[in-house]
């Protein structure tokens, strides 16, 4: 790929610039535009193929400070939200072969402890995994709900009613479930801890559609782990678990959870 050779190429040229263990930041830009070049190129390639590339363009540098600077961009990268659904996956295995193993250090102790936190918060829901099962609890009584939910597709969206972006998605969302064709399981998961704003909350959501089981639960002592299990440390956060159990889209906007259930339709109408 003629993209990865004009890395490499600059990669040669750019061990020179290292003196007195430090990088030279002029030649840094011409080299963070080639591997955003790279980016674009991989973007649709198969995950096995991203991580090869990553490994190969790692392993290709000879000076221990250009491969740490070059690994660290690539860590960064992918981790801070990657274009492509799912590409979070290569953050996790660059962490996890380079840096945790501590083949390579990473410099800065505050994307260190960033890294760490970002990995142990995504590693357990990413995309084609089994959906971690949690146990949540009602608005009333004390026996707990099974979420997901087993054979049917389902929707979990983690919310705080105090958020503004959730107020937002909580609008849209009723919009991209009226009219869809099939059962889908909708599980609103509340995060927060008031019990009367949350009551107004399940007031005012409402969706006419048949298709739509509206399952409201929360787990105010977070027994359940959800925050870890489902990277939720920020809301809203919305998933799409497939009858199979598997994660099918994560970090979902409405509309990009309205293309998915488009594609769902499509199979159905197939058969």
């Amino acid at each position: 790929m003629k993209r990865i050779i004009n890395i490499l190429i600059a990669l040669s040229l750019f061990a020179p610039a290292v003196k007195a263990q430090q990088l030279d930041s002029t030649r840094l830009a011409p080299l963070d535009s080639l591997l955003g070049e790279y980016y674009e190129a991989m973007i649709y390639e198969a995950m096995p193929t991203k991580l090869q590339e990553c490994d190969f363009l790692i392993e290709s540098c000879t000076d221990s400070l250009v491969k740490q600077w070059v690994a660290t961009r690539i860590l960064e990268h992918y981790m801070d939200n990657p274009p492509l659904m799912g590409e979070e996956a290569v953050a996790i295995y660059v962490y996890d072969k380079w840096f945790a193993s501590e083949k390579i250090k990473i410099a800065d102790e505050w994307l260190a402890f960033s890294a760490k936190l970002f990995v142990d918060f995504n590693r357990n829901s990413l995309l084609g995994m089994k959906a971690p099962a949690l146990e949540l609890l009602p608005p009333t009584g004390s026996e707990k709900i099974q979420v997901p939910e087993k054979g049917v597709p389902s929707v979990l969206y983690f919310y705080d009613t105090s958020c503004s972006k959730c107020k937002i998605a909580s609008i849209l969302l009723p919009q991209v479930l009226e009219t869809v064709s099939f059962p889908v399981s909708l599980f609103l998961i509340y995060t927060g801890q008031d019990g009367d704003e949350w009551a107004e909350f399940r007031a005012a959501f409402t969706i006419s559609n048949p298709n739509i089981k509206l399952v409201h639960c929360w787990d105010p002592e977070i027994d359940s782990d959800y925050q870890k299990q489902y990277g939720v440390l920020s809301t809203p956060k919305m998933f799409l678990v497939g009858t199979d159990g598997r994660i099918e889209g994560r970090r979902l906007e409405p509309e990009t959870l309205a293309q998915l259930l488009g594609i769902y339709e499509q199979a159905l109408e197939n058969k």
